[in-house]
């Protein structure tokens, strides 16, 4: 019975096992409304030139906290990256600024 707890704990591990073989950085987006998909991909592209050759899966957050933009944080092995963002206006749409 007291297995079944322990479950999210080894779904959480197989991630991370799951993540390194694969080479994928998972990128923590928070922000204080939800994020159009074009914007998401945007991200993940800017995020993926950062981390190198590597692939970035993207876990949404809300945070109403959060007055207005974005805040990128993409944990590896020795280093943590924090990216701060905005959106700015555009004549295309609104765009982030990273």
């Amino acid at each position: 019975m007291k297995r079944v707890d322990l479950i999210k704990e080894i779904a959480a591990e197989f991630e991370l096992i799951a993540n390194r073989l694969s080479e994928t950085e998972v990128a923590t987006v928070a922000s204080v409304v939800e994020l159009e998909p074009q914007h998401l991909a945007e991200i993940a592209k800017r995020a993926q030139k950062l981390t190198g050759p590597k692939n970035v899966k993207l876990k949404t957050v809300i945070d109403k906290s959060l007055l207005a933009g974005i805040i990128i944080r993409i944990i590896e092995e020795f280093r943590a990256l924090f990216i701060k963002a905005r959106i700015c206006p555009s004549k295309g749409g609104d765009r982030f600024q990273l």
